[in-house]
């Protein structure tokens, strides 16, 4: 309703709606930052206490007093500051166009090497916690916003959707922390402790929010591509760097080329294809790296490690690879992380294992061969000549070993002479070890195994060229696998067109790469602008897929209701096509812009259902007298409802006038009695009524909510999914486009946007819960294979 001026000439303010919902969101906000506060600082108390009375000397039992003394005494100073600053986020939008942008850092051309390494320690920090809650609620938070920018259209007192955002959180917190004399390390440890109580635990507040927007009918259309939302991290921004080394000394950081760049991981369809930084990977002429490996002598077996079957578990996107026993997701000085494991903790694995370094490989020494000797005979295993699609599933490090030496003998005079270097053997180990992973992986179909394997020689030379390559998530040949795993997940067939064009860039870099990083850059570019047209072409055809099952599903919303109110009923001639064809048409329409949860849906149901009463045939003297009464009221009511109905004037004109003269004709009925005569009721036909009225029937709204209710946490549009399609047929792999809410109908498509399956909700959560259907977990192929490979050697 827009706004009108009233005779006053004051203007009348538009009506508020969901007032009581508004109320019970910004209730459990309250509840939520009150208790998460309280718990970051028992958590934090309870954590230096503990650590004064383990310390092993007074200076250091007094520091851990010292610093618990301080966070309690600024404690109400930060609970006061991050509400204030939040709430600078959190006003209505009635009173805040847009959300106001943080306090950037002064001086932002300031080389890192002039920012203080304190200043530094809090903007890894903060950018590394939002980041991670993020990337984990990715999916939560994008609804949420759809969501609350949707209840903001009929409620201007609450607040925008993207205040609630991770990024928003730690901005607050920051400033809160800012405010207090603090000094560094005790800044950092209550940052740590405002991740561990609170960032993590917002998976429960957007959940609730989620639950309790849907339970009060607020659901807009959201736009569910294959694209999932890209936060940006924590707002502080970081001055440009120069061009000498920026690490500090003694920094426990990990140098730039090999830092995380959030927002950019494999979350099911997402952005893990940018360009990679340059910069990070080195030169061919590169001294080989000491590998982690976890093959030859003392490997387990196998070594693929701990894994899920695609029905253990419903997460969605944002499943992420495990982390090694003991990992955590970060520590109070902000180091960088790779596969959930931090780089100092990988370093020390790949130590542990190799047991040498890479000074000992590079010129080969007495009784082995040279890195270049190795990496010249690797490069001429590389076979894109070969029929990709008969790669076979197993990864034999021996059999790569044998052929190296073979190669190598040939080269130098049909003699084998000398042995490879352990460090280079234990690296086609290890290599083993992520392959093998990469094998069990559910996620990923036999077609595009073929594909990830076929790459397994080009990988193990990436591994022995760069000495970051497990350290790095950026490195464009740990990226290249992501991505064709990303790009092949719905592709079950090596005759299918995506299949075909991956195929063919992985032919071009097994023809290509020699020791050269670029040829890995190339190919991942490449790849990225084919998953870009992929996906462009397959949300469109989506798009015009839902458009279509939205149009069928409308049109058999309106037949059912319809259908309920003509019933038993008589239509004369006059009225059938008022409401056998315009009414109908026009419910049509409204349903489709509007849904069914509006006065203007109830009014025309009521409006119809008038009429359909009102033109029955008169059993009484008393009906007639009725109908005189209100046909005319009824008459005005349609012509009302039909002035915004887009058929020709004239076709409208004629239904009205129809319609009026139907009821003329009943008017002049004659010869009918008093009073209608109504059927006796017997002793059963009473006791039917009254059980009729003890047991009231569901209304298929709520029917289909009950349904939905039942399946599993994750199960939302976007994700894909084993889905489960008979018997005597392969199961197929699909991505859930939309939920139908009133019929409870899931919709899937394949990976070109074409609609495959619709099914129940309630039939698909028996499915899921009896195995036969399931999510599909996608997560960076690598960095699961290497969690898993790392889980292999205890790193």
């Amino acid at each position: 309703m827009s706004e009108t001026d009233n005779q006053s000439g004051e203007v009348e303010e538009q009506p508020r709606y969901y007032i009581e919902l508004v109320e019970q969101i910004l209730t459990e906000l309250e509840s939520f930052f009150s208790s998460h506060l309280d718990e970051m600082f028992k958590q934090t108390d309870d954590y230096l206490f503990k650590a004064a009375e383990e310390a092993n000397n007074t200076a250091e039992q007094n520091k851990q007093f010292e610093c618990m003394s301080a966070v309690r005494a600024n404690k109400s100073v930060i609970q006061q500051s991050f509400v204030d600053e939040l709430g600078s986020y959190l006003q209505s939008v009635s009173e805040l166009e847009t959300l106001p942008e943080k306090k950037q850092q002064k001086n932002k051309t300031l080389s890192l090497g002039l920012v203080e390494q304190n200043k530094m320690d809090e903007i890894v920090t903060l950018t590394t916690i939002s980041g991670k809650a993020a990337m984990d609620n990715s999916e939560s938070i994008s609804h949420l916003i759809l969501r609350l920018n949707e209840l903001a259209k009929y409620n201007d007192h609450i607040f925008h959707g993207e205040a609630l955002e991770p990024k928003r959180l730690c901005d607050a917190i920051h400033e809160a922390v800012s405010k207090t004399d603090l000094i560094d390390s005790n800044k950092l440890m209550v940052y740590r402790f405002f991740n561990e109580a609170l960032l993590k635990k917002l998976v429960n507040l957007y959940g609730k929010l989620n639950d309790l927007l849907i339970d009060n009918d607020i659901l807009p259309v959201i736009d569910y591509t294959s694209t999932m939302t890209h936060y940006e991290p924590f707002n502080q921004e970081m001055p440009e760097p120069e061009e000498e080394q920026l690490t500090p000394e003694g920094s426990s950081q990990a140098p730039p080329s090999g830092r995380r760049s959030f927002g950019s991981g494999m979350q099911g369809y997402s952005s893990a294809g940018q360009a990679p930084m340059q910069g990070g990977a080195p030169s061919g002429n590169a001294p080989p790296n000491m590998p982690m490996s976890t093959g030859g002598q003392g490997a387990p077996a196998g070594g693929s490690g701990p894994r899920r079957a695609f029905g253990s578990g419903i997460q969605g996107y944002s499943q992420q690879a495990p982390s090694a026993p003991g990992a955590q997701q970060m520590g109070p000085s902000g180091q960088a992380y790779s596969a959930g494991v931090s780089v100092g903790q990988v370093r020390q694995s790949i130590e542990n294992f190799v047991g040498g370094t890479s000074s000992d490989v590079s010129s080969g020494g007495e009784g082995y061969y040279s890195s270049q000797q190795v990496m010249t005979a690797l490069t001429g295993l590389q076979r894109p000549d070969v029929d990709l699609s008969q790669t076979p599933l197993v990864f034999d490090a021996n059999q790569i070993k044998k052929a190296v030496l073979a190669s190598i003998g040939e080269a130098d005079g049909g003699a084998v002479t000398k042995a490879v270097h352990q460090v280079s053997e234990k690296t086609i180990d290890f290599i083993k070890l992520i392959f093998d992973g990469i094998i069990e992986e559910d996620s990923i179909t036999d077609e595009i195994k073929t594909l990830l394997l076929s790459l397994q020689i080009p990988v193990i030379k990436a591994a022995m060229l760069d000495a970051e390559f497990f350290v790095d998530d950026q490195h464009p040949a740990r990226q290249l696998l992501d991505k064709i795993a990303e790009a092949g997940v719905g592709v079950s067939e090596h005759t299918d067109p995506v299949y075909v064009s991956i195929e063919t860039i992985v032919r071009k870099l097994l023809k290509d790469y020699n020791e050269d990083v670029v040829a890995f850059n190339i190919a991942l570019s490449e790849l990225n602008d084919l998953t870009e047209e992929i996906y462009r072409n397959a949300r469109e055809t989506e798009v015009e897929s839902q458009k279509t099952v939205k149009l069928a599903h409308a049109k058999s919303v309106v037949l059912q209701e319809i259908r309920k109110i003509t019933l038993g009923k008589e239509l004369p001639e006059g009225v059938r096509t008022l409401v056998l064809k315009i009414w109908p048409s026009m419910m049509f329409n409204h349903f489709l812009k509007n849904g069914k949860a509006n006065d203007e849906w109830v009014e025309l149901l009521m409006i119809l259902q008038k009429i359909i009463e009102s033109v029955q045939p008169l059993q009484s003297v008393a009906e007639l007298e009725e109908l005189r009464t209100v046909y005319m009221t009824v008459v005005d009511a349609a012509r009302d409802k039909l002035g915004r109905c887009k058929k020709k004037q004239s076709i409208l004109d004629q239904a009205i006038e129809d319609l009026r003269a139907t009821f003329e004709s009943l008017l002049i009925t004659e010869n009918l009695p008093e009073e209608s005569e109504k059927p006796a009721h017997d002793d059963a036909n009473i006791e039917a009524e009254a059980e009729t009225e003890t047991e009231p029937q569901l209304t298929t709204e709520e029917i289909a909510r009950a349904k939905i209710g039942k399946l599993p946490e994750g199960v939302s549009p976007g994700v894909w999914f084993i889905v489960y399609n008979g018997e005597d047929k392969p199961v197929r792999r699909l991505k859930l486009a939309v939920i139908l809410m009133l019929d409870a109908t899931m919709v899937f498509v394949d990976h070109l946007g074409n609609v495959v399956i619709e099914k129940d909700a309630e039939v698909f959560a028996d499915e899921v819960e009896k195995g036969l259907s399931g999510i599909i977990m996608q997560h960076s192929v690598f960095d699961h294979a290497l969690s898993s490979a790392l889980s292999s050697i205890g790193g």
